[in-house]
């Protein structure tokens, strides 16, 4: 009998406290990831000002119609005629990469150390996918009848047809519209800050990751490439250091990175923490 009175009195709280702490830090405990609730299929509805329809992959698409458009930089700044296409309305997402991953013959993504968790953990797949280099997201595009933006449709799609630069003003911290600066310690879900959509309401073309584009970056100040996609992706590179491009900075990088004209580069078979993509689909 004082053998079940100690059991009920010492140890049966303390298995319940502890079952209880467990329980609470799985389920209830808000952390980073916890805390972000990404927009569903039926709210992207409200995101959007541009005609849309869903993808081979499911994933929504936006229309970017046919028209001049303000691309480059500075000295390299020009007016062009681009021709109409759809693009992802979001950034290609872990859960997504994985669909892609059981109906093809490629490679996953290799996430390295701490970040091995983002693949694997369910709690992680809305991020958008990473590590990614910039043949395996052209696979991914081009399975599903797209191929990776050419710099010149990135940046129609961010600048629309005014070729604004940016949506809010330098000086701004606008943490409600752009994932930047390391303010969220991290990436965040694909598509999770609408205050932030561009004119044709496609999401996270500001911060989050960047993005990997068609196009080689030769010289820092170089003309956006007029070529078709197909002849930007078997192009050659003019330089033995030259990158592919990436567009649209990412949660490390400094609000300069996140004007929509400006450009980062890597090799590119080099996947990265800050590295994922959208595609783009002809019309």
């Amino acid at each position: 009998m004082q053998k079940h009175k100690v059991f009920i009195y010492i140890f049966l709280p303390i298995l319940l406290i502890l079952s209880g702490w467990d329980f609470f830090n799985q389920y209830i405990r808000p952390h980073h990831y916890q805390l972000l609730f990404p927009y569903s299929t039926f709210q992207f509805k409200y995101a959007h000002i541009s005609r849309n329809r869903i993808g081979k992959d499911k994933r929504i698409q936006i229309f970017i119609p046919e028209g001049d458009a303000v691309v480059g930089k500075e000295d390299y700044e020009e007016n062009i005629l681009i021709e109409s296409y759809w693009i992802d309305q979001i950034p290609v997402t872990v859960s997504d990469y994985k669909n892609f991953l059981t109906q093809s013959n490629n490679l996953a993504p290799r996430y390295r150390d701490v970040f091995s968790k983002y693949w694997w953990e369910k709690e992680y797949e809305l991020l958008p996918v990473v590590f990614v280099s910039w043949g395996q997201a052209e696979n991914y595009c081009e399975f599903y009848g797209g191929h990776l933006p050419t710099e010149a449709q990135w940046e129609k799609a961010a600048r629309g047809p005014a070729g604004i630069v940016l949506y809010w003003n330098d000086d701004e911290k606008a943490y409600n519209k752009a994932n930047y600066d390391n303010f969220f310690d991290g990436s965040t879900f694909s598509g999770w800050q609408p205050a932030g959509k561009t004119i044709y309401g496609i999401l996270d073309m500001a911060g989050n990751v960047r993005e990997w584009v068609l196009d080689w970056m030769n010289e820092p100040y170089q003309k956006v490439s007029q070529d078709p996609w197909i002849e930007l992706k078997n192009q050659k590179p003019d330089k033995s250091d030259s990158g592919r491009i990436l567009k649209g900075g990412s949660f490390v990088d400094d609000l300069s990175h996140l004007r929509f004209n400006y450009r980062d580069a890597h090799e590119p078979n080099s996947p990265g923490l800050n590295r994922g993509f959208r595609c783009v689909y002809d019309n």
